[in-house]
């Protein structure tokens, strides 16, 4: 919504309409009531103030439309981020890492990158070494990465993280890089990084079809293009024109007039991501906005001849609904950051409702993506993010009024014999069987959730150490049940690591590590049966 102007002097005085004194400044219905008594004066004068008033109108939802797609890019490309983690983060859980067998782990990265999405796998020992690559055969020279921001980064935080666009020490190209930390016994030893082209994210932006004619551009956290809608092997690298730079570094979202790189006056709209500091920038050619001035301008001055007579009547009728239009959509646009489902009704202009679809839109969007962010999508679980935010939750509970809690680590057997033999959309089927098994076993107040590959987690709340090991052993022979997958019949058993609260751990990150470990163990002991932490 545009900014008002309401009219001060140096002496403050009450407003006036027809005559009488009034406290602030006149609203819609008042405004268009003046303005038609205006229009019987000079015509002309009328149909112009008509025009202006139109114009700023249509540019205020062009403004905020372009905002909403800039909202929609970035959010997409956070989406992006996010799924290039998880992967990551599921790969790097492998025990190869654990145990330094890198070139095994060479040849599990060189077959999780088409589930990553990346151009290549790289794994980072702490100084910037590469230690190997999927781009290289394992083994051979490798050159240190000159600076390593990211590593930096994720060593301090111990969080995963996006770097900014740079020149790749292995093919001296532009990249960018999403990386997340490696623990081997609690500690940061490696970072696992995806490398990713700009020409990978333009297919993104590309996948919005936004109009040919608009500029968009995605930036890093530096404010430098990463990918753009026109020329961009021109201004790769490039940071973005003066003007936007100074309201990105001021601003995570706005809309204001501009010039692009390539000097197209536009309307600009922007927005960052508050997680990676990415960002969107849509310009909106000039030219595009003001193309219906001349026709409406004939309108406006035929319709002020016509509508002389009954004006006052009109102004007041159609001024009335106007009010009523925007102000239905005010607290609608306040609710919208809170991701609340939007109940907005038809409203009575073309406008008003373009702009109430746009809100609802942008409201399910956000919705999605909250939910898309936090479950698998195979299984519909909560995710591994997820997982750790609800347990760390039921944690601080546990601990305020002194209840125990289990973690369980779930990992199938023999389920790689299921998708080398049936193929993966059989491996999926099942995939989905088993979490409806393990979401049918565990009780309402416990948290199932998806790891990645094969590998299960669940959250007993309010449960002893004897009682998950019982449900534990139940689950196994639950599981290990024969699967219907089609036409054929299938096998495949689970092995089980139980970790307790607080016996073993008090934090969601060791009592999984050691869940895992557990796990681990039943595996190398026989499969197909439960250990419990130590």
């Amino acid at each position: 919504m545009g900014p008002s102007y309401p009219i001060r002097s140096p002496a403050p005085r009450p407003w006036r309409l027809l005559g009488v004194p009034v406290d602030d400044a006149p609203g819609i219905r008042a405004t268009l009531a003046l303005l038609v008594v205006v229009c019987v004066l000079p015509v002309s004068l009328a149909a112009a103030l008509l025009l202006i008033n139109y114009y700023k109108r249509e540019q205020v939802q062009i403004a905020h439309s372009a905002i909403n797609r800039a909202q929609g890019m970035v959010l997409a490309v956070d989406r992006e981020f996010a799924a290039a983690q998880a992967a990551l983060l599921a790969l790097s859980t492998s025990h190869r890492l654990a145990t330094g067998d890198l070139a095994g782990f060479h040849g599990r990265a060189e077959e999780a990158l088409a589930n990553v999405h990346a151009d290549s796998i790289l794994l980072l020992d702490r100084s910037g070494q590469i230690l190997l690559s999927t781009r290289a055969p394992y083994g051979g020279p490798l050159p240190r990465v000159s600076n390593p921001a990211l590593l930096k980064r994720i060593l301090e935080t111990g969080k995963p993280g996006v770097s900014d666009l740079f020149v790749g020490p292995l093919t001296h190209q532009r990249i960018f890089t999403v990386g997340v930390p490696v623990k081997v016994d609690g500690a940061i030893l490696y970072t696992l990084n995806a490398i990713f082209t700009p020409d990978q994210l333009l297919a993104v932006l590309r996948a919005h079809a936004f109009p040919e004619t608009w500029r968009v551009a995605v930036t890093d956290s530096t404010d430098s293009v990463v990918a753009r809608s026109h020329e961009l092997e021109r201004f790769l690298g490039s940071p973005v024109a003066p003007a936007l730079l100074e309201r990105m570094r001021q601003s995570n979202e706005g809309s204001f007039e501009s010039v692009t790189l390539d000097g197209v006056p536009v309307l600009t709209a922007f927005s960052k991501s508050p997680d990676s500091r990415w960002g969107v920038a849509v310009g909106v050619p000039k030219a595009e906005s003001t193309a219906g001035l001349r026709s409406t301008l004939q309108r406006l001055v035929l319709a002020t001849l016509g509508a002389l007579g009954v004006g006052l009547w009109l102004a007041w009728v159609v001024g009335g609904r106007v009010a009523r239009s925007i102000t239905a959509l005010t607290q609608p646009a306040v609710e919208l950051a809170s991701g609340a489902k939007l109940d907005i009704p038809p409203l009575h202009f073309k406008e008003a409702n373009a702009m109430r679809q746009a809100l609802l839109q942008a409201s399910a969007l956000l919705r999605q993506s909250q939910y898309d962010a936090h479950h698998d999508g195979l299984t519909g679980l909560p995710n591994r993010m997820l997982f750790h935010h609800c347990v760390a939750q039921q944690l601080a509970l546990c601990e305020r009024n002194r209840k125990e809690l289990c973690v369980l680590f779930i990992d199938l057997d023999g389920f790689k014999a299921v998708n080398d033999t049936y193929g993966h959309a059989a491996g999926d089927q099942l995939l989905r069987e088993v979490a409806q098994r393990i979401t049918t076993a565990c009780r309402k107040s416990d948290i199932a959730a998806r790891l990645g590959g094969d590998e299960f987690a669940l959250a007993l709340v309010h449960s002893n150490l004897e009682h998950a090991r019982a449900f534990a052993t139940r689950l196994v022979e639950l599981i290990s049940q024969p699967y219907v997958l089609g036409d054929f019949q299938s096998e495949v058993s689970a092995s089980i690591g139980v970790s307790h609260y607080p016996g073993t751990a008090t934090d969601v990150d060791t009592l999984l590590g050691k869940a895992d470990q557990a796990m681990y163990s039943a595996k190398t002991t026989g499969k197909r049966r439960v250990c419990t932490a130590a």
